[in-house]
């Protein structure tokens, strides 16, 4: 009877394709003996598993560094897809426990490059609180910056009892009350044993079967399913938290405060909510902790800010009331504010200062040293009130737009961020045989992924403003800034265009060059926006509109409407973005391409500017914007040769190539050293301290992977003479695969995932996902398993190591 049962268990996990443990040791020696280049040389496999109850051809490793899933494709063993995760990508994770019917525990990955991904095990044969301790090991929690406010854990009226039917509606709105924090911590460090032994939990909350709790290390939300024996236990990590929310409760039959989490996850953790019995828990405790785990060191007060202490709020009259009833804001004091959300109700933290405050109708934003906490009061009597935080250093981008002339009483403050929108949705034509209405569209929304905020612009000054934001969100001594560089200006004025040309520039947007030397001035003196440290370097009109490169950001000032009046100033942080184009003119074309990609997932998610063709040198943009992106502090001075602001020949680079990778779309190795040269003199695309290790052409295009970063270089056109030189930098790729080539194939293929968003449709529903990049590579030319270890030497180890203190000093042992 026993023999049989085993075997039934053996069949059903194959079946359902349930991995069992194998050894780790004996795993690592056959890769290391089969495939050599697989693993690093100081790479190790802890701990090892083979699907279909171990006699599967899909294996997954957790090594030293990475989760490496090997995939079998296809009939036969051939044909082999390798995904790569590292541990330093995953910003959450969660297992599940077997239910009373199922044969199989779960893991479930979420990265911040690689779709969600799971793992499925046998409940017989893998203990699944031990993979959980392991990924606690792995996974980096990051460690708390700044002075942390201390936390009372005591729950409110834990004395009080609640009558039954309060309990039951309490169940079904799912409100937490808050429990005591000793007893959740000894449960899962003993009978459910997840948490480490250094984790402190610090506040903790039940409804009915779940639990709820914030430690030191991670938010944690143990999920009770069906019958109670299927159980999911998920951490969030704080590092992935890019705004929070706490919300109280309202007037009248609101029994729950709300608290939200927004992420910069693209999956279904995007937003994390919970609700929680008001009175029972106690919600600001909630908001320090998010506070000390979210919003990073201690700032000092900008010195030259006028707090308005004192200001009495005497504003009144129609205007006044117009613009109170559209939201428009005004400068209150920020003193008495401070004072007063230090205490009741306490917002900041202990060493958090307001800098500037203004209040709406009824809403109020407030600029303090860490963060923009936004204050929504809803309801008509006002007792609910939303308190949103974003942390400074959560911000990708932000923008300034002045008021118009007629009837506009506003100037507009943008923060642009990693977070989410809402997507809208398609409209329908309607049923009328069945009385159905038509639906109209839903167009998106911004939502969390563009903050607008309104400001009076009578009382607001626009570009004092903008100068703290600039101070603000891009502390210079926090910058990472590249390569060094001769700060002198690298463009000249150019003569305005004349006639027909003019008219061609126009329709086109084209930008031209010129001195960026009055512009440095003017925007250090009279319209104060950049910052003391800052030099233009770059600058370009085009029409009205300007574009600037400085030392540390991009901005684009775009003057709006028929007068001018209304003018847009965006600024994009180099350490926005992550990967860029730039793009030749070609034969018919007027104009040569910029391309700038971020991880904001709104407008600013690819920016796109045209230049004019024979006034700039797009090769010595692309220059400076690789010094700044792809260069390193300890790089020699980064020096720039004579401009070349005429049209190029046909590239060389990309004559020849045979007709069978044109028509099968796969790249041949060619010399890496050739053509390192051509791209440090002919065509200076590379930093000098950058070199091509590997080279491939396909057709008239290459793919070209240096020491820092991938390039594609892709010819257009019937000539091939507009080329489009794309850069993506390792340190954005956190995951990558390869997949071998099947027994009717001649190509392998890899791919590099990386962080920054890349818009798939702008259209209803608008959607956007994460740049991937892709090779196919000619088997007889190259071993793909050789370029696996490239992407690996570059990506995973060739980042920083942890620290100590980012790593517990803790064993966990799978017998």
């Amino acid at each position: 009877g026993t023999i049989s049962g085993e075997r039934m268990r053996k069949y059903f996990d194959f079946i359902f394709g349930n991995a069992y443990e194998i050894d780790a040791k004996e795993a690592e020696s056959r890769l290391r003996e089969k495939y050599p280049l697989l693993l690093h040389d100081d790479e190790r496999i802890e701990v090892a598993f083979k699907d279909r109850g171990g006699m599967g051809r899909d294996k997954q490793y957790f090594t030293s560094h990475r989760i490496l899933i090997k995939d079998g494709k296809g009939i036969g063993s051939k044909r082999k897809n390798y995904l790569s995760v590292p541990y330093e990508s995953i910003l959450a994770f969660s297992v599940q426990s077997a239910g009373v019917l199922d044969g199989d525990v779960e893991l479930f990955v979420y990265s911040s490059a690689y779709p969600p991904f799971k793992v499925d095990f046998a409940k017989h044969n893998v203990d699944i609180y031990q993979i959980y301790q392991y990924l606690n090991i792995m996974v980096n929690f990051g460690v708390s910056r700044g002075t942390s406010d201390e936390i009372d854990p005591t729950p409110p009226n834990m004395d009080q009892k609640q009558s039954g039917f309060g309990n039951v509606l309490d169940w079904l709105g799912d409100n937490n009350k808050q429990v005591d924090a000793l007893e959740i911590e000894k449960t899962f460090k003993e009978e459910c044993p997840i948490f480490l032994k250094d984790e402190k939990v610090e506040i903790a909350f039940k409804s009915g079967r779940d639990t709820f709790a914030f430690t030191n290390k991670r938010v944690l939300k143990v999920d009770v399913k069906g019958f109670g024996k299927q159980v999911e236990f998920l951490t969030l990590l704080y590092t992935s938290i890019h705004g929070f929310s706490v919300q109280t409760a309202g007037a009248f039959l609101d029994r729950d405060t709300e608290m939200k989490l927004y992420t910069n996850m693209f999956n279904s953790l995007y937003q994390f909510n919970q609700d929680f019995r008001n009175g029972k828990s106690n919600l600001f405790a909630i908001q320090k902790i998010l506070c000390n785990h979210v919003l990073g060191e201690d700032n000092d007060p900008l010195p030259d800010i006028d707090t308005l202490e004192g200001h009495q709020d005497t504003k009144g009259g129609f205007l006044q009331l117009i613009t109170g009833l559209r939201g428009n804001q005004r400068p209150i004091d920020a003193v008495a504010v401070d004072k007063a959300l230090h205490s009741d109700p306490p917002i900041l933290q202990g060493m958090e200062r307001v800098e500037m405050a203004f209040q709406g109708h009824r809403d109020i934003t407030l600029f303090t040293t860490k963060r923009c906490i936004i204050i929504n009061t809803k309801g008509l009597v006002g007792k609910k009130i939303e308190y949103f935080s974003l942390p400074w250093e959560k911000v990708t981008a932000f923008g300034i737009r002045t008021a118009g002339a007629f009837l506009d009483f506003d100037t507009e403050v943008q923060l642009y961020t990693e977070m989410s929108f809402y997507p809208g949705e398609p409209g329908s034509a309607g049923d009328p045989e069945n009385n159905v209405p038509p639906k109209p569209p839903i167009p998106p929304r911004p939502e969390e992924s563009c903050w607008e905020l309104d400001f009076n612009k009578d009382l607001v000054d626009l570009f004092q403003l903008k100068y703290y934001l600039s101070r603000r969100i891009m502390e210079f001594n926090k910058l990472e800034l590249g390569a060094p560089i001769d700060l002198t200006p690298m463009t000249n004025a150019s003569p305005d265009p004349k006639g027909f040309e003019r008219l061609f520039q126009w329709l086109g947007s084209d930008q031209r060059e010129i001195d960026p030397t009055e512009l440095d001035q003017e925007l250090h003196t009279n319209t104060k926006i950049l910052l003391d440290t800052e030099k233009c370097l770059m600058a370009f009109k085009s029409g009205r509109d300007v574009s600037i490169f400085t030392n540390i950001r991009v901005m684009i000032i775009d003057v709006q409407g028929l007068v001018g009046c209304k003018i847009e100033y965006t600024t994009l942080p180099y350490r926005s973005i992550c990967a860029y184009s730039v793009t030749s003119a070609g034969v018919w074309d007027r104009d040569s391409e910029l391309n700038l990609y971020t991880r904001n997932r709104w407008h600013l998610a690819k920016v796109e500017m045209d230049f004019r063709q024979g006034k700039t040198d797009i090769m010595q943009v692309q220059r400076l914007l690789s010094t700044f992106i792809v260069g390193l502090p300890t790089d020699g001075k980064v020096m720039f040769g004579p401009k070349n602001n005429g049209t190029h020949e046909r590239n060389p680079l990309l004559s020849g190539g045979t007709i069978g990778a044109a028509v099968f779309a796969n790249s041949k190795e060619i010399d890496a050293g050739e053509i390192d040269a051509k791209l440090h003199f002919d065509y200076p695309l590379l930093l000098e301290e950058e070199k091509v290790m590997k080279a491939f052409q396909q057709h008239r295009d290459m793919f070209v992977w240096t020491n820092r970063r991938w390039i594609e270089i892709d010819a257009k056109g019937f000539h091939g003479q507009k080329v489009k030189y794309k850069s993506v930098p390792y340190k954005y790729m956190k995951a990558f695969e390869f997949e071998t080539c099947g027994h009717l194939d001649n190509d392998a293929e890899i791919y590099g995932h990386t962080t920054v968003s890349a818009i798939q449709s702008n259209g209803i529903p608008r959607q956007v996902g994460l740049l991937r990049t892709k090779q196919s590579i000619q088997v007889k030319s190259t071993d793909i398993y050789e370029m696996g270890k490239f992407l690996l030497d570059h990506t995973i180890f060739g980042e920083k190591p942890r620290t100590e203190e980012e790593e517990p000093e803790i064993e966990v042992i799978f017998d």
